[in-house]
């Protein structure tokens, strides 16, 4: 069972929301991309494998960078997480990290912030239960609330406007607006959201086009490929596969 909880009003401009998932059946669950970055904590009683090899340990968490394409996961009977997402440039304000060197990637925690792999894995593995847990990790992070930077403020108005247009904003436009050279803009784009201002204005755009069609119930393709900036219908359907893994068509029949 999956479950989201809204963050602390002070934690809003960073985190989207923590979230549980587990329980006492197998399941399996496409998680498609949506600009964010997680760290997820093993709240089981055993050992679980994350990114196909990497055992990590109950009460130990790891970190899933900003994601370029779908991913499929699966959770085995008997395992529980916790996770918090964190919004665009959330995760670097907090931690620090260069967030393209874990781009479509997972890590330890302790490999991207030692401190708190130190400090905050003990203190959830002794909260019991998940309240409890989610609370110990809110309070963590109001702890640490870190102080707003001019360009991480020029980024977080650059992400804004690109969620404005629904992506559809020329990159010399943001670096403009950002009082950025081009070159100098991508840097600290890349270095705060872990993907490049173009492919962050291609995923808003695949989940504001996810998001229509999950609305209308009988879209028509052209017309929403013309609508969003995509050529054609052949544009638009390669550009959703490399997202979701499915044609439109094969999205709107799950």
């Amino acid at each position: 069972m999956y479950k989201e909880f809204r963050p602390h009003p002070l934690l809003t401009s960073y985190v989207d929301a923590y979230w549980t998932a587990g329980g006492t059946q197998f399941t399996q669950q496409r998680i498609l991309p949506d600009t964010c970055a997680d760290i997820i904590f093993n709240i089981s009683e055993d050992v679980i494998t994350a990114d196909g090899e990497m055992r990590i340990l109950p009460g130990n968490a790891f970190v899933v960078g900003t994601m370029t394409t779908f991913q499929d996961t699966a959770l085995n009977a008997g395992t529980y997480l916790l996770g918090v997402r964190f919004k665009p440039g959330g995760m670097s304000a907090f931690t620090g990290m260069p967030l393209q060197l874990i781009t479509d990637a997972q890590a330890p925690l302790c490999d991207v912030a030692s401190g708190w792999h130190v400090t905050l894995e003990p203190l959830l593995l002794k909260a019991a239960g998940i309240t409890a847990k989610m609370k110990c990790l809110e309070s963590f992070l109001l702890q640490r609330l870190p102080a707003v930077s001019i360009v991480s403020g020029k980024i977080q108005n650059s992400i804004a406007l690109i969620r404005q247009t629904k992506g559809d904003i020329a990159i010399n436009v943001l670096a403009a607006q950002a009082y950025m050279s081009p070159r100098n803009f991508e840097r600290h784009f890349l270095r705060v959201t872990g993907v490049s201002p173009k492919t962050f204005s291609r995923i808003v755009r695949f989940i504001s086009l996810k998001q229509q069609l999950e609305k209308l119930p009988n879209p028509h393709l052209l017309s929403l490929a013309l609508d969003n900036g995509f050529y054609d219908h052949a544009h638009l359907t390669r550009e959703f596969k490399t997202f979701a893994g499915e044609s439109p068509t094969g999205f709107m029949q799950r």
